[in-house]
């Protein structure tokens, strides 16, 4: 079988063409397309054209297009929400709204004072929060893009988008739909919960059908094929949360495994036996059966050094400054402790219905910029540290670490081990795409 994994990034897209192997997948070749999300209005608005999706899945089949014309499946990876509103033909009508995006905080405080916060937890196994929350951006857009409502056919995530893009068909997997605040998570049944739509005056018409994340979704439209090079129409599945299948093919199936996964955001993912909800974190269904994910964001991971390059070190290379200065920073302070202090909210906080703002405390006229980049790194660390505190308290945190994303090197996973969990890591590559198209092993006719 040949597949097409497509992870859907917040900032770009990655497509990876493999070859299944008895029970593993091997990657042929790949193609990351980089593209420029929308952050405005102080920082609180962040959203992207979901066009530039749908170019760059373009552009990487024809960089690809010597290894795709005998795919079979493809299977889809992708960023939630990315909360998405489409016609009868699967256009976005507007900009999909991020996580990164805090615009709806007070949508998401009036769900929970519609619905109640130990309701929210018991079933949906969320907190509403802001940009992490669908029904609150849905909330959003009812209220100030009147138009854009009516019109809308049905509301989808990144995965919906592009899926029905490719076959006409609307979906979403129980991992995307977990963060909905309309999503039966704790059952994890494939359904929507009525009380909680009613309770907000919101119709699930207009959300797309539950499938199991390796369900085709259909076959891609014969017009589309010849545009993109596919000699016959491939199977296509709905896939999943970009990070619910980093977790999946990096062998996290045991309550207690753990993933920490470095992209533009840092997420800390940790296996459940059952849905165990939190203010503090989201829960997600696994792409497998029977099992819960924490999911623990901080909004800005990799994100925080590219700032930091940009604002202190603008006289550097990428190179010199993700190959170099990054670890000579961080040897010398992890030997000795700095008494600053870093809020690492550069784009908000999942977890608050306040505007958090990051900031630097305990500056001197002695601060130096490794400092401070040890500082952030710190900061980053003991923000992830809390959560498998408190996960620890309930399911033993097992070793090794799993750790996958382009915001790793040895430096900081030598700042991992003192900081954010005393333990061993284990480095993963490409898991977003590896987990998409594992998922076409366990392919399911819907």
């Amino acid at each position: 079988m040949r597949i097409l994994g497509v992870d859907i990034g917040t900032t770009g897209l990655k497509m990876g063409v493999f070859d299944s192997a008895q029970d593993d997948v091997v990657l042929i070749k790949q193609h990351s397309e980089f593209y420029a999300i929308n952050t405005y209005n102080n920082g609180l608005y962040g959203d992207i054209d979901p066009n530039k999706w749908l170019q760059a899945f373009h552009n990487g089949c024809e960089a690809l297009k010597e290894d795709i014309v005998n795919v079979d499946v493809i299977s889809l990876s992708g960023t939630t929400p990315g909360l998405t509103a489409m016609d009868e033909n699967g256009i976005a009508l507007s900009p999909a709204i991020l996580m990164l995006d805090q615009r709806s905080r007070r949508q998401a405080q009036y769900i929970i004072d519609k619905v109640g916060v130990d309701y929210l937890l018991e079933n949906s196994g969320n907190m509403p929060v802001a940009g992490g929350c669908s029904l609150a951006s849905i909330l959003w857009i009812k209220e100030k893009l009147p138009d854009v409502y009516e019109k809308t056919f049905k509301f989808g995530h990144s995965n919906t988008f592009i899926g029905c893009w490719l076959t006409g068909s609307f979906a979403m997997d129980p991992s995307s739909a977990s963060l909905s605040a309309l999503y039966n998570t704790a059952k994890n049944d494939l359904t929507w919960n009525a009380e909680i739509a009613d309770s907000c005056d919101f119709s699930l018409e207009k959300m797309p059908d539950l499938l199991h994340a390796s369900d085709n979704i259909g076959t891609v439209k014969q017009e589309l094929c010849a545009q993109l090079g596919f000699a016959q129409a491939p199977d296509v599945l709905i896939g999943g949360n970009d990070a619910v299948l980093a977790a999946y093919s990096a062998g996290i199936r045991k309550p207690g495994e753990t993933i920490n996964v470095n992209g533009t955001c840092e997420i800390s993912l940790v296996c459940l036996p059952k849905c165990i909800p939190s203010k503090n974190y989201n829960v997600r269904a696994h792409v497998l059966p029977n099992r819960w994910l924490t999911l623990h964001v901080v909004n800005a991971g990799g994100k925080a050094y590219e700032w930091f390059k940009n604002v202190f070190c603008n006289d550097m290379t990428d190179d010199e400054f993700y190959a170099k200065f990054i670890e000579q920073a961080l040897e010398r302070w992890l030997e000795k402790e700095t008494r600053l202090k870093f809020l690492p909210y550069l784009m908000g906080s999942r977890y608050s219905q306040d505007s958090l703002k990051a900031k630097f405390d305990n500056l001197t006229i002695e601060t130096t910029r490794e400092e401070l980049l040890a500082a952030l790194t710190k900061g980053l660390c003991e923000n992830q540290r809390l959560h498998l505190q408190e996960i620890d308290q309930l399911i033993s945190i097992r070793s090794p670490i799993k750790v996958t994303g382009g915001a790793v090197n040895d430096a900081i996973l030598r700042a991992k081990k003192k900081w954010y969990w005393n333990t061993d890591y284990l480095p993963v590559d490409q898991s977003s795409l590896r987990g998409a198209a594992l998922l076409a092993l366990t392919l399911n006719e819907s």
